[in-house]
């Protein structure tokens, strides 16, 4: 099969330490009932590098809570042109961000509450003023330190660092619920209630969205605790392809045996899969383990992201995304009358299409066909050239100054054959709906066709540009190369590998190399 992944990483602990190994797919994929799949999986990062956005911000207060401090005491703002407060503020910045990395201070940042938190400030304060003066005495400079100042500094980022912990707090509790992971239960009635207890005590990030139920359900449940049941073992995998699902938690009951092909299929569809496992001790072979809401679950994944390589792919695009509006504006201002003119009407098309794991958003481009254009689209059907979900003809009447026959070269094809019209998906880049690199964003309708081995390519972000996008586009007509390369770039990515594509990008644009 075209689209079977040709290999695993999986992760051996040797002598304390992890190493790759690869293990033949048909061989991996029996045992894969004893593993967790993820793909383009993110390891969950230590609770400083997590929470180092707390710890900026601490370190920010700190540096403020000395300035009020200082020019309180001694009534003068220009705390720098004093040099033995300028080593005050640099040895305090060192101290915070070394009790910061051996202290755990940040880990459950996100569920303390106001009292708990109040407690672990003032526990953090005290250690890192506590040092400080270690410091300071032992340089012999504390008989030139002013008390006051340390003790109004003490005070000061006490009140301070509080305010700013809940406010932030405040802030991610609201960003993580406007835009959770979308998380799957495979399970009995019995385990849903007691992850879903779990889950509403430590997990924050989560969204339970639906519960498949294994085994019988003979007095018909229809929800756990207020979360749907939508699905069984023999439904799963056709609600998996039409429903968007981050992640699938599998608790199964010791006396229940799930269909080995079931792993197998979910494994496929690029989701990424978590298994609870009572003892690592019952698993044979490469495994890693992890720990999820106080759940020992056991993981193995194709393709491993560290937070600094997700940290600088957003990055490039937050980049990319504010360079190429800039240049959408610039295109808009000739551009946008072109197009009113030859079909007067919305200069901005916009369409619904699938996004990571399902999440549908709208798309953006400047609009090339005419306005019944979708309308239109079923009586063309039959000249698809095309093979399998995909919708494409060279002479489409549809295009705005195409003639009736679509042999004609007006302004439609000219921002499509110079790739113009996509330019006002870098607003879609900038939301983070997109990246500059990744999958062809497919259709709805498209997605609808799909069977488990596509469902892989909505792993990730769609992309601006791609593997396909470089590799020919309207040269390629069988949709199966597209995914093939579309799991190319999943199974082999690097921030190398999107640079490399951004390049050869650029290349093709300017020749219009594979664009109609």
């Amino acid at each position: 099969m075209s689209m079977s992944m040709s290999a695993f990483f999986l992760f051996k602990r040797t002598n304390n330490r992890k190493h790759v190994a690869f293990t033949d797919y048909k061989y991996a994929k029996m045992r894969v009932g004893g593993v967790i799949y993820k793909l383009m999986y993110q390891k969950n990062p230590s609770s400083l590098i997590k929470h180092i956005d707390f710890m900026i911000l601490d370190l920010v207060c700190f540096l403020i809570s000395i300035w009020l401090a200082y020019a309180i005491h001694i009534n003068q703002w220009e705390i720098w042109e004093s040099q033995l407060y300028r080593s005050l503020i640099i040895i305090i910045a060192l101290v915070h961000i070394c009790v910061s990395a051996f202290d755990s201070n940040y880990k459950n940042i996100l569920r303390r509450g106001y009292l708990k938190e109040f407690t672990a400030v003032v526990r953090h304060v005290a250690f890192v003023i506590a040092v400080m003066l270690i410091l300071m005495f032992f340089l012999k400079i504390m008989d030139y330190l002013s008390r006051m100042v340390v003790a109004y500094t003490a005070i000061i980022s006490l009140i301070v660092i509080w305010l700013e912990r809940t406010v932030w707090k405040k802030f991610i509790h609201h960003r993580l619920k406007k835009n959770p992971r979308l998380l799957l239960l495979v399970t009995d009635s019995t385990g849903a209630e007691r992850i879903l207890n779990q889950f509403q005590d430590q997990m924050l990030d989560f969204k339970v969205n639906g519960i498949a139920l294994v085994g019988e359900n003979p007095a018909g449940i229809k929800e756990v605790d207020g979360v749907p049941v939508v699905a069984n073992t023999e439904s799963l995998i056709d609600y998996l392809l039409k429903s968007a699902t981050d992640e699938i938690l599998f608790s199964i009951p010791q006396n229940t045996q799930l269909p080995p092909e079931l792993i197998r299929e979910c494994s496929l569809t690029g989701i990424t899969i978590h298994l609870e496992v009572a003892a690592s001790d019952e698993l044979a072979g490469a495994r890693y383990e992890e720990d999820i809401a106080g759940l020992t679950v056991m993981t193995s994944y194709l393709k491993l992201i560290t937070t600094g390589q997700a940290f600088f792919k957003r990055a490039m695009d937050i980049a990319g995304g504010i360079v190429g509006l800039i240049v959408t504006g610039i295109f808009f201002l000739f551009v946008a009358p072109a197009i009113y003119f030859s079909d007067p009407g919305p200069i901005f098309f916009k369409q619904d299409r699938v996004g990571k794991n399902g999440r549908t958003f709208k798309l953006y481009k400047f609009r090339s066909m005419y306005q019944d254009a979708e309308e239109r689209k079923a009586e063309l059907m039959e000249k698809n050239e095309m093979k399998g979900q995909m919708f494409k003809i060279e002479n489409d009447p549809r295009i705005i100054g195409s003639g009736p026959d679509g042999t004609r070269h007006g302004i439609g094809s000219f921002i499509r054959s110079t790739s113009i019209d996509e330019f006002p998906q870098f607003w879609n880049v900038l939301k983070g709906d997109m990246s500059l690199v990744g999958t062809r964003p497919p259709l709805p309708s498209e997605v609808n066709m799909y069977n488990t081995c596509h469902r892989a390519r909505l792993a990730i972000k769609p992309g601006i540009t791609g593997m396909w996008q470089v590799s020919g586009r309207s040269d390629i007509d069988d949709f199966e190369e597209v995914v093939k390369l579309d799991t190319q770039y999943i199974q082999n990515w690097s921030l190398g590998l999107d640079v490399k594509i951004l390049v050869k990008t650029v290349a093709v644009v300017l020749m219009r190399k594979g664009s109609r």
